[in-house]
């Protein structure tokens, strides 16, 4: 298809189908290939919650820590394939903060008078939102600079951050309390009980990190009025969980019971977020709300027999293989997410039922090539096709648990070289949404369009910031990560993302054109 034309290089008919089909289904939220079948339900695993427990395996990993990219490795991913693209002119928007949805491959904004053939030519379900402005979107790509700052130390990164900061919530966020989903013609919309309880979760992912980074309580303040609507107004008493929307519209029924209602929710926010928080109660209700998502997604959407989660459980169609969200994707990101969670609340049991699933999906997931599959299909063939959000998951679910059994690095070795070679464009940087499987030993095609409504650089920076920090823990180095915090928190409140580590210096970090904040280099050891 032409819409699958990259810059330097012809995507193959195949690749096409995969567009369609694949990422079809990111017109209601993300891809949606199918999931295995046939899978024994995993037992308990004899790993622990905590990374202190160390890698079982010691170096019995045949030696692919040795084999990974080196720190300085993923600093040039993040300086030449990432950055060059989002620092585009016409990344950053007309006016500060307001980034626009979508971008043609070469990194100039969409324009209707004269569009680029991968967005104009690309199927209805991407082509008839052009020209819709997303708050996910803008709250993503806010994200994106934060986590730039967060390891660069660039202070145009931190402004950039701040300008999607204050666009959001002068803009997004509401007085009662919900926030935009998006604007068409310039109009807000949808009605405020047409917006879905993933589109609020994914308003607060850019002001959730920017707090990290700097504890601005005013910040907090609006994250905090935001989660309390959507925990005040969407749970469902009978359900048990929170709804998808509180009226029928285009986006879907309040019947429905969907994974990332609830999974988005500890993604976004609460748990990078709930930790941080210093008052008492709010800090309590967080952890609560925290805990209780992490049971309902275990408990109502793991499949057993096929090691998957359901993407809805709220009809037998959506509760079964090839079903919409019923994929890798998904599945990894509600593991990583439970095992995290599990962490923080020092919940074994838990730990050791994430740590069991995950490796029976890391090992389904991987191809012959490295490249990580998206799903299986209906029919239980293993879907090859790759895309960009799937293999991130993986890639952070993979790190996380070779941190306690580093034979899982092996993979990992494999993977991130299909990243680093077939996912980023070489041309005009930034990264491909699909990589077609490789056959009869051609090398493996990708293309698509790199911006759009489901896609910007929010998986993209989330993946280099996690690659580098468990990177350092594989292999006993330190790293230094960037603050600009309005008041110095509690030694114990200042971590390496969602991992743990000792801090071995600090020091003050120039911030030139950023007021109210004081910027402060982190050095980590013993990263875990």
């Amino acid at each position: 298809m032409s819409c699958l034309r990259a810059p330097r290089r012809a995507a193959p008919s195949s690749l096409g189908t995969a567009f369609v089909f694949g990422l079809g289904a990111l017109a209601l939220a993300a891809c949606a290939p199918a999931a295995p079948a046939g899978t024994s339900a995993p037992g308990p695993a004899a790993a622990d919650t905590s990374a202190d427990s160390a890698a079982s395996a010691g170096d019995s990993a045949g030696d692919a820590v040795p084999r990974l990219p080196s720190s300085e490795r993923w600093r040039r991913h993040l300086d030449d394939d990432l950055l060059r693209f989002w620092l585009h002119p016409e990344a950053l928007g007309r006016t500060p903060g307001d980034f626009p949805t979508f971008r043609c491959n070469d990194g100039r904004v969409y324009r209707a008078d004269a569009p680029c053939p991968e967005l104009a030519e690309a199927p209805p379900w991407l082509s008839g939102e052009l020209g819709v402005e997303y708050t996910r979107m803008k709250s993503r790509q806010t994200f994106a600079y934060g986590v730039g700052f967060h390891i660069t130390g660039d202070p145009a990164l931190l402004a950039h951050a701040r300008a999607g900061v204050d666009f959001l919530r002068r803009r997004a966020y509401e007085p009662t309390g919900t926030a935009v989903s998006y604007w068409k013609d310039g109009v807000a919309g949808p009605p405020a009980d047409q917006r879905t309880t993933q589109d609020l979760a994914y308003a607060q992912v850019g002001l959730a990190f920017f707090y990290y980074l700097t504890r601005d309580p005013e910040v907090l303040a609006d994250l905090v009025r935001l989660e309390q609507h959507i925990f005040d107004r969407y749970w469902d008493p009978d359900a048990g969980m929170l709804r998808w929307v509180l009226a029928a519209g285009p986006g879907g029924e309040p019947d429905q019971q969907e994974l990332v209602a609830q999974l988005d929710q500890i993604n976004a926010y609460l748990l990078l977020v709930a930790p941080l928080i210093t008052d008492p109660a709010t800090r309590e209700r967080w952890l609560s709300h925290l805990h209780a998502l992490s049971q309902i997604v275990r408990e109502r959407f793991y499949a057993p027999a096929h090691n998957l989660f359901w993407g809805a459980v709220h009809a037998p169609e959506r509760m079964r293989l090839g079903a919409h969200h019923t994929d890798f994707g998904h599945s990894a990101k509600s593991l990583w997410m439970l095992y995290l969670s599990a962490r923080l609340a020092d919940d074994h049991d838990q730990g050791r039922f994430t740590k069991r699933a995950a490796d029976a999906l890391i090992a389904r997931a991987v191809t012959e090539s490295g490249c990580w599959a998206a799903g299986v299909r209906e029919d239980g063939a293993l879907d090859r096709f790759s895309n960009w959000w799937t293999a991130a998951e993986l890639d952070q679910l993979a790190a996380t648990v070779a941190l306690i059994d580093r034979t899982t690095a092996r993979y990992l070795a494999k993977s991130y070289d299909c990243w680093l070679e077939r996912f980023v464009d070489p041309g005009d940087h930034g990264v491909w949404p699909f990589v077609a499987p490789a056959g009869d030993g051609d090398e493996a095609e990708a293309g698509g369009p790199k911006v759009f409504h489901w896609k910007n650089g929010y998986h993209e920076f989330e993946h280099v910031l996690v690659a580098l920090i468990t990177t350092a823990a594989l292999r006993g180095e330190p790293l230094t990560l960037h603050y600009a915090f309005r008041e110095r928190p509690a030694s114990e409140l200042i971590q390496p993302y969602y991992f743990r580590a000792d801090i071995a210096a600090e020091a003050p970090l120039p911030l030139p054109g950023v007021d109210g904040l004081a910027g402060t280099s982190v050095t980590f050891t013993d990263l875990r």
